[in-house]
Formats: structure tokens, sequence, C-alpha cells
């Protein structure tokens, strides 16, 4: 893989995990989607071959990353076929519904349970990235119920 897409693979990555925490933890929406999940649901989402692997692990009303492990039983996991789709979607070239729908993607676990997970993502892309990227993956912008500028701020500082 050419290094700058390496590179851009890996710092959104950890751009949208921190997001996705910051999403869950001040927006209700997102927050909402979780409450029905036992304490310990694990979230894995990696590719196929030697890319990078976010874990997640619901805890109280939150998400809370946790390092992969081989092996490790998860409740739900999204594996996409190759980095080169995960570059398209970290880029706002694909959403996550045109990426399931075009055969990009597996998906293992509760389907119903995996829908929530994309609706978060895609909360966390709205505060996140600008109109112009969002608008272009997402057919219609969810209810945000927090601060752009607070979510974005906590995603990058860790602010509460």
């Amino acid at each position: 893989m050419v290094p700058i897409k390496k590179f851009i693979i890996s710092f959104v990555a950890k751009l949208i995990g921190r997001g996705l925490q910051a999403t869950v933890r001040m927006d209700n929406t997102a927050r909402q989607e979780i409450t029905n999940w036992e304490d310990g649901f694990t979230i894995v989402i990696d590719t196929y071959k030697n890319g990078p692997k976010v874990c997640f692990v619901k805890q109280g009303h939150s998400l809370l990353k946790k390092k992969y492990e081989d092996g490790m039983e998860t409740n739900i996991r999204i594996m996409f076929k190759s980095t080169n789709v995960v570059f398209k979607l970290f880029t706002g070239q694909l959403g996550l519904d045109k990426a399931y729908a075009q055969n990009r993607m597996i998906v293992k676990g509760d389907i119903f349970q995996t829908l929530k997970v994309v609706r978060m993502f895609y909360i966390c892309e709205c505060y996140l990235f600008p109109k112009f990227i969002w608008s272009k993956i997402i057919s219609e912008k969810p209810k945000l119920t927090s601060n752009s500028f607070s979510v974005y701020m906590a995603t990058i500082f860790g602010l509460k």
C-alpha cells in the first residue's frame, strides 16, 4: 500500500475512533443507540488482511476503545475486504451502506445491532466532517443533539 494512503487510514481511524467515543458521550441520539446493549458488548472494525483494527466495548453509557486481541469474542464484527475500501470510506468517497450493498465488507453478528453502529458512525461523521464530505455519503442528516464544536474538541483533546 502507498505510504500516504496508510498514513491517511491510520489518522482517520484514530480520529473516528475518538470521535465515536465523544459522540456517544455527548450526543443523546447516539447514546440512545447503545442503551439496550449489555456492558461488555464488543464491536470490532477491521480489514481482511493487515489493516487497522479498532475495538470498542460498551461500558455504562459509553464506548471504550480496547486493544484488539486475536480470537477475542465479539458481538459485532465489521470486516472490510481491502484497505482500498477503507481508504474510500475514510475519504468520503463511499458510505457504509453502499460498501455493504456492493459486497465490500462482511458483517458478523446481529444485523439490527450493526445498523445501530452505522447510525452512530453517521452521527459522528456529521460532527467531525464538513457538509461537503458527509453529504456525499449520508442521504439524510441525522438529528444532532450536541454542539459540533464541543464534540470536535472532545475528539481532539479528550474534553468533556
